[in-house]
């Protein structure tokens, strides 16, 4: 074997090498890519989730002091209604939120979901 020919044959393999490490890389942005988009979607789901139990909570307590308010109609009477009020525009806020959070979700997934698998 000529000293030129194994020259060349160790030429091709370093390029082979290089080439293999560029697409391993690439492959590694990828996937990284890919984890993150899949953490923060998966955060953003959970978040959404919890704000819609919050509206439904306080949106039932709220009922249920507006329903005790009917029931004991004392000195404090006005305790009951502010109460429950209170807790009927905190249940609307929760709403407000979690759908920001829905279309935030909708936007991830608008822009990030085609690098999913």
């Amino acid at each position: 074997m000529s000293n030129s020919s194994f020259e060349e044959q160790i030429m091709q393999g370093v390029y082979v090498l290089g080439r293999q490490r560029d697409q391993l890389a690439t492959e590694r942005r990828k996937l990284a890519r890919q984890l993150r988009y899949a953490r923060h979607s998966a955060r953003l789901t959970s978040l959404s989730k919890q704000y819609d139990f919050g509206m439904v909570f306080f949106a039932a307590m709220g009922a249920v002091s507006l329903i005790l308010f009917d029931a004991n109609s004392g000195s404090d009477a006005w305790v009951n209604p502010v109460l429950s009020l209170s807790l009927m525009l905190f249940a609307c806020g929760s709403a407000v939120r979690g759908r920001k959070m829905v279309s935030r979700i909708r936007y991830v997934h608008d822009r990030f979901g085609k690098w999913s698998m």
